[in-house]
């Protein structure tokens, strides 16, 4: 049977390159303002307001869009704390698309009628993503989330990328990267995400690699596909039920350090030891099952990323001399990374600073992950750090610089107190076992073959 409900909250998303780039238009605004008030000290009580204004647009455009919101609500990029807040009701939006539209993909996807595919389905969906939205069904007496892309968001991609490049000017999205760069990457890997067979083939791979003994040190695991309810706009996976990010946040703080070990060992294993990541590391990807001590279930593996060596050992090498304190190494190792293009207009002491406050959390055996580092970083990211157009960072470290600012943000909203050299220490001894996952074989994965009769 089909479960009915009241559409009236669904919509359906803008088209066109005229009404998006006005509300894009609209969302720089309001950014800039924001930004220019926090340059300048200064309090106001319609933060909360332009917070509200800024997820009721970002989330019903969608995409992009609410992407980047997204990571201006993990990211301390200099908006207002009050702002800040709001956006992160973006991590699981709020916004659902029309029920009758995300049906129409649904069957067209999977060649059949809902009732006929499905036991059960929810038609009011549990969670609002970027690219799709997840509902829960079943099906042979099995609980399963089944994540169905929107209607037109692959069209929305090209003209939301003209517009958003206004954004990454007016508010950085990110410490160390260069907005612009940020954005045209998303739009490069948001086209991956939007083929939910290569999220599939991610999940199965990485499902795999975890059941090999001593392949991760770290209690993680992932949904498991269900290959006959899989296309190029549906993803079926079993349900995982679990705490959410929120409900850890006020749980006793032996569970919070824990989890948060767990989050961050496993994040710089699978970079340094297996070279990829899971690059969306935002609360709504979290599930804590709680069933075993620390335990996480990583959601959304459409923005898994593949790392080459040499993408990854000059990340490897910096962190070597900044964590050991090697300042003799350290221009070399910036150089040899690519990061300092004219060596010559670069404040080697500048970046010294700025690299031992990102990774300051392994300079320490015990440290605490506060508000109050995290503002210190705001120092690094505007036009009074001398570097700021002196410095050139290779684009697959928009990722992995990504992947390492969200989960340390994580980690200050969990306010913990931990040993996370002990995790980096480790995936830096560990012995370097690539994932090998060629993005042609991703992108052409069989998941369509019947599984559940």
């Amino acid at each position: 049977m089909l479960w009915s409900h009241t559409p009236a909250a669904f919509h359906s998303l803008p088209s066109g390159w005229l009404p998006r780039a006005g509300a894009a238009s609209r969302v720089a605004l309001s950014l800039g303002k924001a930004a220019a008030k926090r340059v300048i000290a200064r309090s106001d009580p319609d933060d909360r307001a332009l917070g509200e204004a800024l997820v009721a647009e970002l989330d019903r455009l969608k995409g992009l869009s609410m992407k980047v919101g997204q990571i201006l609500s993990t990211m301390d990029v200099g908006l207002p704390d009050e702002t800040v807040a709001v956006l992160a009701r973006l991590q699981r939006g709020a916004q659902p698309m029309a029920w009758e539209d995300v049906r129409g993909e649904l069957e067209r996807a999977l060649g059949g009628r809902t009732e006929d595919l499905f036991d059960t389905f929810d038609t009011t969906p549990v969670a609002s993503a970027s690219i799709g939205q997840v509902h829960r069904a079943t099906r042979g007496g099995s609980q399963l989330a089944v994540k169905v892309r929107y209607p037109g968001v692959l069209e929305s991609l090209e003209s939301d990328t003209q517009s958003l490049a206004h954004v990454a000017s007016l508010a950085s999205l990110a410490t160390v990267v260069d907005g612009r760069a940020l954005v045209n990457e998303l739009q490069a890997r948001l086209f991956e995400e939007c083929d939910y067979r290569r999220e599939a083939a991610w999940l199965t791979r990485v499902d795999e690699r975890l059941t090999v003994p001593g392949w991760s040190r770290w209690p993680v695991a992932v949904p498991g596909v269900v290959p006959g309810r899989c296309a190029e706009s549906v993803l079926t996976t079993r349900w995982v039920d679990g705490r959410r990010f929120e409900a850890l946040q006020q749980a006793p703080v032996t569970d919070r350090v824990a989890a948060a070990r767990t989050l961050l060992g496993f994040a710089w294993e699978s970079m340094l030891a297996h070279h990829f990541v899971h690059a969306d590391p935002h609360p709504g990807n979290y599930l804590f099952p709680g069933a075993a001590e620390g335990s996480v279930v990583l959601l959304d593996w459409g923005s898994g990323r593949l790392f080459t060596p040499a993408e990854v050992d000059p990340l490897r090498a910096l962190l070597r001399c900044v964590i050991d304190g090697d300042r003799a190494r350290f221009r070399s190792a910036l150089v040899d990374a690519g990061v300092v293009p004219e060596p010559r207009r670069y404040d080697f002491d500048a970046g010294w600073a700025m690299f031992r406050w990102i990774w300051a959390p392994y300079l320490e055996s015990r440290f605490a992950f506060t508000p109050a580092w995290s503002v210190e970083g705001r120092r690094f990211n505007g036009p009074s750090y001398p570097n700021q157009r002196h410095q050139a960072f290779p684009p697959a470290w928009i990722w992995l610089f990504r992947v390492t600012f969200g989960t340390h943000t994580s980690l200050v909203r969990l306010g913990v107190t931990l040993d996370a050299r002990d995790g980096l220490e480790s995936a830096l001894a560990a012995p370097v076992e690539p994932m090998l996952v060629d993005p042609s074989d991703v992108r052409g994965a069989d998941v369509s073959a019947p599984s559940m009769g």
